[in-house]
């Protein structure tokens, strides 16, 4: 997909749109020596830890991610009585020794013993030790694919404004007579080197020391051309994205992303074509019109174009536009909450 971007009448243009803690529950085999010649190892077997219950079974099951112990009762006609119910996934450590299972839960020890001495609780300690290890992987997973949002939504948001920013003063350096100190207010307020600490996505840094030197010292084409390089580092950077391989939630938010960008750059594009007196933008509408269906069908992001198209269709290049400009892409960010 192409998109010619106006940079500036005389200026290059913009083309080529392209666009655990891992939980591991640790089992330590322990050796039973004899310490002393009159301790017996049924003795030691015995011993449970300061606050632990003993709770005597005669059955136990592993089901939907809860064990369960149970206790018999009656003796013509058993009844399995339920003694103890754990969802798997709020035991924090677990321990064997044969017929006895020791579970931390809710920071309680709770000790089980199978009465039938001959019978192991191995096979259980170990479905369980995989359950939690499972568990926890799906856990860190979503919180990697929570805080990616979270940058990836931080990332747009600034970015977004830089766009907004860079526009603006291409549009100024168009006007018959350049009004330096507007272009100068433009960045009043804003940083001058923007640095996102991310850990899910690759470092992304904006400089706009350039665009200022270039507007303080008065130079229309030094700040047609760092302004130009500004906008190209903001969409080469979404471009380059790669979607985290292990999560598809997060496949579909970074295309996403990329696709916003898109648009958002074609809009503003649109708007800036009608500043400088660009009479041939029918394609590009109906280029904007694609991507937004587009974005509808893959996220929550429903941009009203309808009412963009009203917007553009207003613009004039000889009329003041500021207000119908900053009108035109509150529409469209004020969709982005949604995303």
């Amino acid at each position: 997909m192409k998109n010619k971007a106006r940079l500036n009448n005389n200026h290059s243009k913009i083309n080529s749109y392209s666009f655990m803690p891992l939980f591991t529950t640790v089992v330590v085999p322990l050796l039973f020596g004899r310490r002393k010649e009159t301790q017996s190892a049924q003795e030691k077997k015995s011993e449970t830890k300061p606050g632990s219950k003993r709770l005597a079974v005669d059955k136990y099951e592993l089901t939907d991610n809860i064990v369960k112990f149970f206790v018999a009762k009656g003796v013509l006609k058993k009844r399995w009585i339920t003694l103890k119910e754990i969802p798997v996934r709020e035991i924090t450590n677990i321990e064997t020794f044969g017929n006895e299972l020791n579970v931390t839960w809710n920071s309680a020890v709770y000790s089980f013993i199978l009465k039938k001495q001959s019978e192991s609780f191995s096979s259980l300690s170990e479905k369980i030790r995989d359950l939690l290890e499972e568990n926890s992987t799906t856990l860190e997973s979503t919180e990697n694919g929570g805080q990616r949002k979270r940058e990836l939504a931080g990332i747009i948001e600034t970015s977004i404004g830089v766009v907004d920013l860079s526009f603006d003063i291409l549009m100024g350096l168009n006007e018959k007579r350049v009004n330096w100190t507007l272009l100068e207010s433009f960045l009043e307020g804003s940083a001058k080197s923007l640095n996102f600490n991310v850990t899910n996505l690759v470092p992304f840094n904006l400089d706009l020391t350039k665009v200022s030197n270039a507007i303080t010292r008065q130079l229309p084409k030094e700040t047609s051309k760092e302004t130009y390089n500004l906008l190209k580092t903001i969409y080469v950077y979404f471009d380059a994205l790669k979607p985290n391989d292990t999560s598809k939630d997060a496949t579909l938010n970074v295309q996403n992303v990329k696709t916003i960008i898109l648009a958002y750059f074609i809009l503003n594009d649109i708007m800036f074509g009608k500043v400088v007196d660009v009479k041939d933008d029918h394609k590009e509408i109906l280029e904007l019109e694609e991507v937004l269906l587009g974005l509808a069908k893959e996220s929550t992001l429903k941009v009203n174009f309808a009412t963009l198209r009203i917007n553009l269709d207003k613009l004039d290049f000889e009329e003041k536009n500021s207000s119908l400009v900053e009108d035109t892409r509150a529409i469209f960010k004020e969709q982005l909450n949604q995303f």
